[in-house]
């Protein structure tokens, strides 16, 4: 643990203790991690507008936020959220002693049955005079906790990265996860074509217009000027991140990015090509395999955001990360690898079947695709083209954040609320 870990877990423990005596009512409380705090001075950029009209409206919050303890990058919980630490490694403990105690969770059911036996113990201890109306998550954290401690409320997962049919965390073999169906989760969107793939392909029509909302998203992080000529600067956007199921997809990315860039050396040498490696946020050097360039022509830049080495690159390149649709905003074209064995995030599938590309021909098949891409690129007319046809399609990610729709969605929601405990009452009475 270190020393911030440990400022945040007096913080937190503090808070806690506290609530075991202290009652806590909220009309929303927001719950993130502190890897989305990638924009400046920690600002989670995907929640500000949100926690921007709780304010303007004098509506009452909290805003909790997880540390993911294997991250690379050493990002700080923002010093006006209250760390959740102390809870997170509660349910870390009692998840070990279920294990020990009964057999380990198999099955989703098994694993979500465990979770809420789990919160209704945290919650008879310190979420017994806790109350929020709304609770609006990123990768929909602890949700079955909130459905426990209050299981009236509107329980909410806003998101955070692409939305395909075949995610695991959305749609697989045309179903939802067990979670979000048991814990009644309303899912808002940053755009329609998400919103449409959601309830489209939903065998179980879960998903529907009622419980799935395009509020947009906070788009000024995108923007940024139009791209004029090609620099030759590669920006590689890497997915090699500490999930247990991802070992052998990480063992294999390393082996084709240090092929790719030996077969290709020479050529990327010969006419000035520089490549800049980016971790994924959730990357751990401790829990990773290791990438070794051995080539002046490549570096690592892990601590530059995401859009500023963007903005300096005129190529980006990546096997099938999100980071593709933020540079297509910048009018940046993306070079995906399509090699991997039994990848669930195949960029085939998702992007250019589903999402429908327009530069078809930027696909690594075959190791020496990079250097025909590569020429073809060179090609002035080429490049511009991919430029503008790439930002075109960045349009249907990205709708700003409509400050309206989700004014009246919040507003509904705790209204709703506010109606069931008074009838409760009456009802009582």
């Amino acid at each position: 643990m270190t020393t911030n870990n440990f400022k945040d877990f007096i913080s937190s423990f503090i808070y806690f203790i506290k609530l075991i005596l202290t009652s806590k009512n909220y009309d929303v409380v927001f719950i993130s991690t502190s890897f989305f705090n990638r924009g400046q001075e920690g600002e989670n950029y995907l929640l500000s507008p949100m926690i921007k009209y709780c304010i303007e409206n004098e509506l009452s919050y909290v805003v909790f936020e997880e540390t993911y303890f294997k991250s690379y990058s050493n990002y700080k919980v923002n010093k006006k959220s209250t760390p959740f630490i102390f809870i997170s490694l509660l349910q870390i403990i009692l998840r070990k002693l279920l294990n020990f105690l009964n057999k380990k969770p198999i099955t989703e059911n098994e694993i979500y049955l465990r979770e809420v036996k789990i919160s209704k113990i945290l919650k008879r201890i310190f979420f017994a005079k806790f109350h929020s109306k709304v609770y609006i998550t990123l990768i929909w954290n602890n949700s079955t906790l909130w459905r426990a401690i209050n299981p009236d409320a509107c329980v909410v997962d806003y998101q955070h990265g692409t939305i395909w049919n075949g995610h695991h965390w959305y749609l697989k073999n045309g179903y939802p996860p067990e979670d979000k169906i048991k814990n009644n989760l309303t899912t808002l969107v940053h755009a329609d074509l998400f919103k449409n793939i959601l309830i489209h392909n939903d065998k179980s029509k879960f998903f529907n217009d009622a419980n799935v909302i395009n509020v947009g998203v906070n788009k000024r992080v995108y923007r940024a000027s139009k791209k004029i000529d090609n620099n030759k600067q590669i920006l590689f956007t890497l997915q090699i991140a500490p999930d247990q199921n991802l070992d052998e997809i990480n063992k294999q990315n390393v082996e084709i990015i240090t092929k790719l860039l030996d077969i290709n050396a020479k050529f990327l040498s010969d006419h000035g090509y520089k490549i800049i490696f980016k971790h994924h946020p959730r990357y751990s050097k401790f829990n990773c395999p290791e990438i070794k360039l051995e080539y002046p022509f490549t570096s690592f830049e892990n601590e530059k955001p995401l859009n500023h080495l963007l903005s300096e690159s005129s190529i980006h390149i990546t096997f099938s990360s999100t980071s593709s649709i933020d540079a297509s905003v910048m009018s940046v074209p993306t070079i995906f690898i399509d090699m991997q064995k039994n990848w669930q995030f195949s960029p085939n599938d998702i992007f250019f079947k589903q999402y429908k590309y327009p530069c078809k021909d930027m696909v690594i098949k075959d190791y020496k695709d990079f250097k025909n891409i590569l020429t073809r690129m060179d090609n002035k007319e080429i490049y511009d083209k991919s430029c503008d046809d790439v930002y075109k399609w960045s349009k249907d990610f990205y709708h700003d954040f409509d400050e309206i729709v989700f004014g009246d969605f919040l507003l509904d929601q705790i209204n709703k609320y506010q109606d069931n405990i008074d009838n409760g009452s009456k009802q009582n009475t």
